[in-house]
């Protein structure tokens, strides 16, 4: 467990020192500030429109960090051969892994944390009443990206390619949103359509379960959903990770 914070800490800083990351989480702010902006021209929908454009940026900007951020810890360090340094050392290869998402992982929810900070206390100076739900929204979007994270990573470690990676993990992150949809149109098709949506289906992380900030404001939104999100969530992630230590294990350096 010592071994895994030490990678964590050294991957979480590894993460502040990058000039990309920094700039993706101040270009966050900055399109937050934005927001304003565009709240302006929505008349008596003014909070609503900060509302939404600022979950919908922490989202965007956390999943960019989480992209960069995965695809190119391992990558990196293969190509840099500092890789071998680690692994000289007497620590379990998927305690390397484990240890690489935790501090990765930490990152992009310092940067999801602080963008909602800003976010919330513009809502707050434009007169907005705390709402639960947004609460319980702005979790479930980091626990989207957890999902993203480990996919991410996976895919990083599949591939040789750091641009390969990205690609399809943001090929996961838009059919995940469409889980439903895409079997709807399988079954409309023929069996060979249907049995190739049952694949994808297994295989594409179901973000729609974790999309709260779209479903808030309507009847159904409640404990049980954002239970039954979280637990799928966690349970993908811990798949993801799996996946990654096996295929880490079996590379030769």
């Amino acid at each position: 467990m010592k071994s895994i914070l030490s990678i964590a800490r050294y991957t979480f800083l590894q993460q502040f020192r990058n000039r990309l990351y920094l700039v993706v989480v101040l270009f966050g702010l900055l399109m937050m500030g934005a927001s304003l902006l565009f709240g302006a021209l929505a008349g008596d929908q003014e909070v609503r429109v900060i509302l939404d454009l600022g979950l919908a940026t922490a989202e965007l900007f956390g999943l960019a960090t989480a992209l960069f951020g995965a695809v190119t810890l391992v990558l990196e360090e293969m190509e840099s051969k500092t890789i071998y340094l680690i692994l000289t050392r007497p620590l379990p290869r998927p305690y390397y892994v484990a240890g690489r998402f935790l501090g990765l992982l930490l990152a992009v929810g310092a940067s999801i944390a602080l963008m909602e900070v800003f976010h919330i206390s513009l809502l707050l100076v434009k007169g907005w009443k705390p709402e639960p739900a947004v609460f319980a929204a702005i979790p479930m979007m980091g626990l989207k990206i957890m999902v993203m994270t480990a996919l991410t990573l996976l895919c990083s470690l599949t591939f040789t390619s750091a641009p390969t990676a990205a690609v399809f993990s943001m090929f996961f992150w838009v059919l995940g949103h469409f889980g439903s949809e895409i079997q709807y149109l399988a079954s409309k098709s023929g069996p060979v359509a249907q049995f190739l949506a049952k694949g994808l289906g297994i295989l594409l992380p179901k973000l729609s379960l974790l999309n709260a900030r779209d479903v808030m404001d309507l009847p159904g939104f409640g404990a049980g959903p954002l239970a039954w999100g979280a637990a799928y969530a966690v349970l993908y992630t811990l798949a993801c990770l799996a996946l990654s230590s096996a295929l880490f294990s079996k590379k030769e350096f």
